[in-house]
């Protein structure tokens, strides 16, 4: 009897247990979805696991309430590079076009145009030229290479050992990739090379703007990809290289972060000191932007005025505000 009524205790503890947690996890829970978000987005959001997102292919796609475009409201923009998560619902709208269901970083759910998202696959660089194969065998090579600089999502295929797909910005070149890609994935340089497509993707003011905020930031200095955004604003750009010329001529409308030269010839030096070395020379008419300046006013040559600390076609160091049109009135 007394073995009886202990197992009669053990049931009933476990019994108990069980339930108790149960309603723990149970109370846990913020809706009947389960929480699968796995994947990290760059800015450290928690996402799905890879094969519940999508990346942005284009510059710009609107979010909206409902698939397709008729009635539906626009909730928001998201921009090329972005990570999202695809909540596994997709929905043929009445322009005949396939919607994803997507949750942004903060939360915002919606529904996309699915051509302009890759499902799956993580973003890299193009390092060096590479083949492009229109399928995985080597027979249906176009004469197409992916070139430095081409942003692609790269997408897992454990059934063509040896064979890459890829997709790039607005699927202008998608195929597959034959052997080891040389591609760059450092979350840094990935974070650069998001920000330079979408500033290409401007008009010639705007593009010059976004890339010059790209070599100002402190945080992209040692990237192996800053030269790419030194050629592209300062090498000849076409209608970009015009824009820019137009700009040196005038020092009318320059924002607060930048200064003109109106000197001939002024120092760029290693300190806000005069005795300091000189690292290179600017001339009139050249537009820098400032990324520090001094504490307190110094006198140079009898003259009182402020050290700013400048980036000038990627170089940086110290400039006296007096040569500038920083200059103290």
């Amino acid at each position: 009897m007394q073995n009886v009524k202990g197992i009669t205790l053990i049931c009933t503890v476990l019994f108990l247990s069980l339930g108790c947690n149960s309603k723990q996890e149970k109370k846990g829970g913020s809706s009947d979805r389960p929480n699968t978000f796995e994947v990290v987005d760059s800015d450290g959001t928690i996402l799905s696991d890879e094969n519940s997102t999508a990346i942005c292919l284009w510059p710009k796609v609107g979010l909206r309430d409902k698939p397709g475009r008729k009635d539906a409201k626009y909730l928001t923009t998201i921009y090329f590079g972005e990570t999202v998560a695809f909540l596994g619902e997709k929905e043929k709208a009445g322009d005949d076009k396939e919607y994803l269901k997507v949750k942004l970083s903060d939360g915002s759910e919606g529904w996309v145009y699915e051509h302009l998202f890759a499902i799956g696959g993580e973003l890299a660089i193009i390092d060096t030229g590479t083949e492009l194969y229109k399928r995985p065998d080597i027979m249906t090579f176009e004469g197409k290479k992916l070139e430095p600089m081409d942003m692609v999502v790269l997408f897992e295929n454990e059934e063509k050992e040896g064979w890459h797909e890829v997709t790039s910005m607005k699927r202008e070149k998608k195929g597959w990739i034959q052997g080891d890609i040389d591609a760059i994935q450092d979350e840094i340089d990935v974070k650069l090379g998001i920000l330079y497509w979408r500033a290409m993707e401007e008009s010639a003011e705007k593009k010059f703007e976004l890339l010059e905020n790209i070599l100002a930031n402190p945080n992209f200095k040692k990237s192996k990809l800053i030269e790419n955004v030194n050629k592209a604003l300062y090498d000849n750009a076409g209608q970009g290289e015009a824009f820019y010329i137009k700009e040196l001529d005038s020092f009318e409308n320059l924002s607060s972060n930048k200064l003109g030269i109106k000197t001939d010839l002024a120092n760029v030096r290693t300190e806000p000191d005069s005795k300091s070395d000189i690292l290179f020379q600017v001339k009139k008419g050249d537009i820098c932007h400032i990324t520090a300046q001094g504490e307190s006013l110094q006198k140079v040559n009898g003259v009182t005025d402020r050290w700013y600390k400048v980036n000038f076609k990627g170089k940086e160091g110290w400039i006296f505000g007096y040569y500038t049109t920083k200059k103290r009135e």
